[in-house]
């Protein structure tokens, strides 16, 4: 039988995959009323979703069609390191200890319960658990390859490829945050789109090199 937190209805006996992640930080802010929340009881609170929810606010940034120079190779580095993790079956993204232990106050707190579950919730009225017959362990760690791919590609000194990269990440984060196997299917073929892109640009400057090798005396 659910009991009720903070007004709202309780999961406890719902598997962690299939509940909302708007569920999940709503009753885990909720418990701020007994005490502080630290930013590390939120991750453990989301476990494998926090992987999500990491790829997400990467992907934001790579949306900027033009970036600063070599924000786009940082934010490849942590592709790159999250996609280890995960590839490694951590449970939950590494926070340094600084990170994990710092405290939200009570109105940093009360506002992530009022608008950051409200943006949550909008995002969950067009993705939802589906299409995704593998464990979590398992879907993190084919999902990995994709995030690694795309952390590599970030590094490459390749002109304004950083926004489809961005797309593929943000409809893979949101596809791990509610283990929905549509946006999962949807960032995995924008990925194929930007390697098949890399190797046409690849393909390209070797072309090049060669023709204006072959003008030298």
């Amino acid at each position: 039988m659910d009991t009720r937190v903070g007004g709202t209805t309780s999961s406890a006996h719902v598997p962690p995959g299939e509940l909302p992640l708007s569920r999940i930080l709503e009753e885990a802010l909720s418990e701020a009323s007994s005490g502080p929340v630290t930013v590390g009881q939120l991750a453990e609170r989301m476990e494998e979703r926090g992987f999500g929810l990491l790829i997400i606010l990467l992907s934001l940034v790579t949306l900027i069609p033009v970036l600063p120079p070599g924000s786009a190779a940082g934010v490849g580095l942590l592709y790159v390191v999250g996609a280890l993790q995960m590839a490694a079956g951590r449970r939950r993204p590494w926070l340094p200890r600084r990170l994990s232990e710092y405290r939200l106050s009570g109105r940093a707190a009360e506002r992530l319960r009022t608008r950051g579950v409200s943006v949550l919730q909008r995002v969950e009225r067009f993705s939802r658990p589906r299409w995704t017959p593998l464990s979590d362990e398992a879907l993190l760690r084919a999902s990995s390859v994709v995030v690694l791919l795309m952390g590599v590609v970030l590094f490459l000194p390749l002109p304004f490829l950083n926004t489809l990269p961005g797309l593929s990440m943000l409809a893979v984060g949101i596809g791990l945050m509610n283990r929905d196997g549509v946006f999962l299917l949807v960032g995995t073929g924008l990925a194929g789109v930007v390697l098949a892109l890399v190797g046409f640009g690849v393909e390209a400057l070797r072309a090049f090199v060669r023709w204006a090798l072959s003008w030298r005396p």
